[in-house]
């Protein structure tokens, strides 16, 4: 099961046969809005498509500007306490102004409804885009990061490789790591969330059983359970529900 399945089931186990409605907050191409539709669950998605990451040409024509929606300026192009759920998935760590953005999350949301989150937070030991162990540790604009990427490229490590020379591929990653992302430690992520929501808990375990029970990752089921949520956190980062008061 990926994240995606993953978010789709967790919901409408959440929703208990009940009707609601969800948004898929920086839905990308809309794969979680297409699962959530296929549970027969009122599913809506928006995104800014931005320079970094732009997937509105994978969005299925027949829900881009209707389902799936275009934000301008960071807001949510959806009316006040329309949802029941927001699904932020692999999403957090590109924004800039976190406070701002789930003040949006809170007035789009019921009062009652939740807010599933799932992202890295800065102490995860994998920079999960590049795939070079703990580039996103470096300070941004750091020259010495450059040399460390390129060194790890030159043995074999990273992704997205395509024709680029080494320390072309290695520079280009790191100008779109300060460019685009905002890793933050666990902390201020907590202290951002108790501003707004209530009821923060961790679900790192649920999701480890739901997605990692196949092959290798078996052997979190053999670990204790602090263990195996504390390696979950370092390998992927964050899982956790909380609640609009």
């Amino acid at each position: 099961m990926n994240n995606y399945e993953f978010c789709a089931t967790y919901i409408k186990s959440e929703a208990a046969g009940l009707p609601i409605v969800v948004l898929d907050y920086g839905c990308g191409a809309g794969h979680i809005v297409t699962q959530l539709s296929e549970l027969c669950i009122d599913a809506k998605g928006c995104d800014v498509f931005y320079e970094g990451g732009d997937y509105s040409t994978q969005v299925p024509s027949q829900l881009l500007g209707s389902i799936i929606k275009p934000m301008e300026n960071g807001i949510i192009p959806f009316s006040d306490e329309r949802f029941d759920f927001v699904v932020n998935n692999q999403v957090l760590e590109y924004v800039e102004d976190i406070d701002f953005v789930l003040g949006e999350i809170y007035r789009v949301l019921k009062p009652g409804g939740k807010v599933l989150s799932l992202f890295p937070d800065k102490s995860v030991w994998l920079e999960g885009y590049c795939g070079i162990p703990f580039l996103h540790w470096f300070p941004k604009r750091s020259q010495g990061r450059i040399y460390y990427a390129s060194f790890l490229r030159a043995i074999g490590l990273g992704y997205h490789k395509g024709e680029k020379s080494i320390w072309q591929w290695s520079q280009d990653f790191c100008e779109w790591l300060d460019q685009w992302t905002w890793y933050r430690s666990s902390t201020e992520i907590r202290n951002s969330f108790d501003k707004r929501f209530i009821n923060l808990t961790a679900i790192e375990e649920i999701w480890r059983r739901s997605c990692l029970g196949d092959g290798w990752f078996a052997i979190f089921t053999w670990l204790p359970k602090w263990s195996a949520q504390l390696l979950v956190k370092k390998l992927g980062g964050q899982v956790f529900i909380c609640a609009k008061e």
